[in-house]
């Protein structure tokens, strides 16, 4: 597949970069450029803004740091580690919510040794805005931003950088991938269904795939935890309520694993009804049954619920769902934030936008009203045959307790994927974390090496069916590891072992 894809010759990668070509003959061998010559270049398509030669430190080799525009808004990071250091290979990382920043998840999630450490070249776009992270005003009334921000902008970022590296190292990319989690996750999947060439390996760790209809979930979350707008400052379920919820369900199913450690292996097994839950009012009921139960439009379920998991850690619920006495801007939590500001400056370019007046009562008008939001922002397309054929292989994990990405929306596009083609292994894989919640945190082991995963799967051919989670102790050391596994295998406790000690348990498929 590298091969295939890395056809264009160093002539073609010269004239994008403005070279001239020899007149006549073949073109002479190239040749690996210094980091200051990046800068007298004289590229086609975007301009470099900064061209800096970086010392080695204490994490990271010494490098290259370039950064640049693309059409005149799509700022990008690209760094490149020295010729001696670079391993041939070029990741690129994803950012998360609305970005509004030049992110790189891929440094943000590499582990204790760096991403340039480990010899990889890699990149980070802001995806051509610029704002903070909950903040959708930059897109209203421009769809040319949206549609950079929903899918353009990792695509020509991608084919930016492989032209800078190829140029700077004078030598062809072996293989190029990409990890992101959230919105990161969201776009690498959108990369192997639009772009199916630009990657040889992605991981998407809890991808925000599907937006409009988190959109539906976010809001219908705010409705039921906060039915007056005008009152922002306590929602219906409060911590003790919180607190109440998460006793009763680990009382009943924490130990259904064999291990009682604060969280469950398949929180879905979890048998428990909350109408047998005492210490609830009705109205907390109501509200429990909307977030554990997913979104509906006229009686239709468009997004799955979230599990059981999360309820009372600060980074869980309480960020994401519940919150409480907002700090700035009248914004409760998370869902508050990102439910309103993408139905306000992206599906309807209404500031003015009521997130407590919308009614979900027909299915169809809620087609009609998002169906252009849905085509820029949802990677949802479930037909990977380009991407299989290209010879990409796809990475999708998600943590059980996250509160932003419900791991049963992560499942439902799986297995969309795999009632499809039922050679779905050889391409995609995924893995879910136990106790994690969104992209890191929570009890459960939240670190595992995607990088080296991936990297396996695609060069060595390596199936993937156990990985080992982490979890690190506040002094550093490893406080926990267990295994997981390959959907829709889990991991089991032996009964005896250590339940600290990941050799304590193997994958088992229900």
């Amino acid at each position: 597949m590298t091969a295939r894809r890395l056809t264009a010759s160093f002539a073609a990668v010269a004239c994008l970069a403005g070279f001239t070509a020899a007149p006549a003959g073949d073109p002479p061998a190239p040749r690996a450029l210094a980091c200051d010559e990046l800068a007298a270049i004289s590229w086609n398509g975007f301009v470099l803004d900064e061209v800096a030669a970086i010392p080695a430190g204490d994490a990271d080799p010494a490098h290259c740091r370039v950064r640049g525009t693309i059409d005149l808004e799509i700022r990008f990071e690209l760094l490149l580690p020295e010729s001696g250091h670079w391993n041939g290979r070029f990741l690129m990382g994803g950012g998360g919510g609305y970005v509004g920043s030049v992110q790189n998840q891929a440094i943000q999630y590499a582990g204790p040794e760096s991403v340039l450490a480990r010899g990889f070249a890699t990149v980070g776009t802001d995806t051509g805005h610029r704002g903070s992270g909950i903040d959708a005003s930059w897109a209203l009334n421009r769809p040319d931003r949206e549609v950079n921000f929903g899918f353009r902008a990792v695509h020509v970022t991608a084919v930016t950088a492989k032209t800078i590296i190829r140029l700077y190292y004078g030598r062809d990319i072996d293989y190029s991938y990409f990890l992101g989690c959230s919105r990161g996750g969201g776009q690498g999947m959108m990369s192997s269904q639009r772009y199916p060439d630009d990657f040889d390996g992605i991981v998407s760790g809890a991808p925000a795939y599907n937006w409009t209809a988190l959109g539906a979930l976010f809001l219908q979350t705010q409705q039921a935890l906060y039915p007056d707008p005008a009152d922002l400052s306590a929602p219906v379920i409060d911590d003790e309520a919180a607190e109440v919820l998460e006793t009763a369900i680990l009382g009943a199913c924490d130990e259904d694993d064999g291990v009682k450690d604060g969280f469950m292996t398949d929180p879905l097994a979890c048998d428990i009804d909350l109408a047998s839950i005492p210490g609830l009012t009705v109205e907390q009921r109501r509200a429990a049954e909307v977030i554990y139960g997913g979104a509906y439009v006229d009686g239709e379920q468009v997004y799955p619920g979230f599990p059981f998991g999360g309820e009372t850690d600060e980074p869980g619920w309480q960020r994401w769902i519940t919150g409480g006495t907002p700090a700035t801007g009248g914004i409760p939590n998370l869902h508050y934030a990102f439910g309103t500001q993408m139905h306000k400056y992206i599906i309807f370019d209404d500031p003015g936008f009521d997130y407590a007046a919308f009614d979900f009562g027909d299915h169809a008008r809620w087609l009609e009203q998002t169906r252009r939001a849905a085509k820029i922002l949802n990677a949802t397309d479930t037909d990977l045959s380009g991407f299989r054929t290209a010879g990409g292989k796809l990475i999708l994990w998600n943590g059980w307790s996250d509160p932003a990405i419900p791991a049963t929306g992560t499942i439902e596009y799986y297995e969309g994927v795999a009632a499809g083609d039922e050679g779905v292994d050889e391409y995609l894989r995924m893995f879910m974390l136990p106790g994690v919640l969104h992209c890191a945190g929570g009890p459960g082991p939240d670190f595992v090496d995607w990088i080296a995963a991936i990297q396996a799967w695609v060069e060595e051919d390596r199936a993937l069916d156990r990985l080992v989670a982490t979890k690190m102790g506040e002094g550093g050391g490893i406080e926990m590891q267990r295994p997981v596994c390959a959907w829709p295998a889990e991991a089991v406790y032996d009964g005896s072992g250590d339940p600290r000690r990941e050799e304590s348990f193997e994958c088992v498929t229900p």
